[in-house]
C-alpha cells in the first residue's frame, strides 16, 4: 500500500510507540532500514506502547504481537490495537515485525516462546501454513495464543478473530444493487469487479460475495477482471475495460474493487478516460470500495467514491487480546458460542463466538461506510491521518 512522505513520518511516530525490539541469540545483528526504521534482522528497534495511558505492567507481564510488516498503514494500525488493549488491561504491549518473512516470524515466535515466555501472544501469520509447529510449542508452553487477520492452518489455538471476506462481498454486493436501482429504478447496468489475486483467500471470498449477489440480477453485465490489490494493476485493467466497453458503445456504471490500493488505480484510469465526477453528475460512475485508507475515506465523504466496506483494523486485534484475557489468561476455555462486549472502542460492539477450523473463532462483520458517516475516527484510516 503506497503512501506519501507524508504519511510515511506520521507512520513512523505511530510506529515509534506501538513497535519494541525482540532480539535473538542465535542471530545476528546486521542493521537494515525499513521506511526509516532502523532494524536488527529480527524486528524494529522501538519503544513500548503507553497510549492509553501509564498503566502498562500492572498486572507485571506482557502481550506480544507478531505482525508481517511494519510499512503498510493497515498494519501499523492492527499493531496499535493490540498494544491500546494490553495497556488498557494492564499489560506492556509489544510487537515483533516479520517485515514479509515466513522465517523470520517463526524465529521471532520461537524466541517468544522459548526465552520471553509473555501472558500472551496475539499472532497474525504471514505464511498461514508455516506457524502450525511453533504454535504447537507455544500451547505445550501454556502461553496463550490467538490468531488474527489470517487463518493458521493446521493448528490450535485459544481463539481466532477474523474478518468476514465473504460477507464484506455480500455488502459491496447489496450496496452496488441500491446504487444501481437508485439511478435506473431497477437493479441493471454494466458492473466491473476488479478481483483480487486468487492466491489471497481475502480477496478470493470478497469477490465470491460480489458476484454472487451480481449474478442474481440477470440485467446486469459482469465484467470480472483481475485488478487488485497493486494500483498499477488496477488502471491498467481499467484503461482496456473501458476502451473495450467504449468500442461496443456501452456505458461503466459502477466499479467495485476489494481494496483501497486497488480503487486509486482506478481512479486514475477513470480521470485519464474523462470519468472522474461526483454524485449526481451525470457522469458519475459508482465506486464501491474495501478496507477504510483514509484517502479513499476523504473521497466517499466528497462524493466521488460511494460507499466503502470497511474492516474492524483496530478491534481485530484488540478483541483478540480482551478475549485472551478475559478467559486464557484466566485458566478458562474460550467459549464457542454466545457473545462477547470488549471494553475498548471498536466498530464491533458486540461479537459472537463460534466454532472454527481452528477452535473457538470470532467473525467481525465489515460496516458499510457512506458519506455520512466517513468520518467516524473508530475507522482505522481517519485514525491515522492524526
Amino acid at each position: 500500500m503506497g503512501v506519501n512522505v507524508k504519511m510515511k513520518k506520521k507512520l513512523l511516530a505511530i510506529l515509534l510507540t506501538v513497535v519494541a525490539g525482540l532480539s535473538l541469540a542465535a542471530c545476528g545483528s546486521k542493521e537494515t532500514e525499513s521506511e526509516g526504521v532502523n532494524q536488527t534482522d529480527t524486528t524494529a528497534k522501538t519503544e513500548e506502547s503507553n497510549a492509553t495511558g501509564d498503566t502498562a505492567g500492572v498486572q507485571g507481564g506482557e502481550i506480544w504481537y507478531s505482525t508481517k510488516n511494519s510499512t503498510e498503514t493497515v498494519h501499523v494500525a492492527m499493531a496499535k490495537g493490540v498494544t491500546d488493549a494490553a495497556a488498557m488491561l494492564g499489560f506492556s504491549g509489544k510487537v515483533a515485525v516479520a517485515e514479509a518473512d515466513a522465517a523470520k516470524q517463526n524465529d521471532q515466535m520461537n524466541n517468544l516462546v522459548e526465552n520471553v515466555k509473555p501472558a500472551a501472544i496475539v499472532l497474525n501469520p504471514y505464511d498461514s501454513d508455516s506457524v502450525s509447529d511453533v504454535i504447537a510449542k507455544c500451547n505445550e508452553a501454556g502461553i496463550p495464543l490467538a490468531v488474527i487477520d489470517n487463518k493458521a492452518n493446521n493448528a490450535d489455538v485459544a481463539v481466532s478473530v477474523l474478518f468476514d471476506s465473504i460477507a464484506s462481498g455480500q455488502a459491496a454486493g447489496e450496496e452496488a444493487i441500491r446504487l444501481l436501482t437508485e439511478k435506473y429504478g431497477e437493479p441493471k447496468g454494466v458492473v466491473v469487479d476488479l478481483y483480487g489475486e486468487v492466491v489471497s483467500q481475502v480477496f478470493k471470498e470478497r469477490a465470491q460475495g460480489f458476484e454472487d449477489v451480481m449474478k442474481q440480477y440477470p440485467n446486469i453485465e459482469l465484467i470480472s477482471v483481475l485488478g487488485a490489490p497493486e494500483a498499477d494493476v488496477a488502471t491498467s485493467a481499467l484503461n482496456n475495460i473501458i476502451t473495450d466497453t467504449n468500442s461496443q458503445g456501452k456505458t461503466i456504471d459502477l466499479i467495485n474493487t476489494p481494496t483501497d490500493t486497488a480503487t486509486l488505480g482506478a481512479i486514475e484510469a477513470l480521470k485519464t478516460n474523462d470519468m472522474w465526477y461526483g454524485a449526481g453528475e451525470d457522469k458519475h460512475v459508482f465506486i464501491i470500495s474495501h478496507d477504510g485508507l483514509g484517502d479513499i475515506l476523504d473521497y466517499v465523504q466528497e462524493g466521488y467514491v460511494d460507499s466503502e466496506i470497511a474492516i474492524d483494523v483496530f478491534g481485530v486485534g484488540g478483541i483478540a487480546a480482551e478475549v485472551l484475557n478475559e478467559y486464557t489468561v484466566k485458566g478458562k476455555a474460550v467459549p464457542t458460542s454466545g457473545t462477547f462486549t470488549p471494553k475498548g472502542k471498536y466498530l464491533n460492539k458486540e461479537v459472537e463466538f463460534s466454532e472454527g477450523d481452528n477452535g473457538p473463532t470470532i467473525m467481525l462483520s465489515p460496516i458499510k461506510v457512506t458519506k455520512e458517516a466517513a468520518d467516524n475516527q473508530l475507522i482505522w484510516g481517519n485514525a491515522m491521518k492524526k
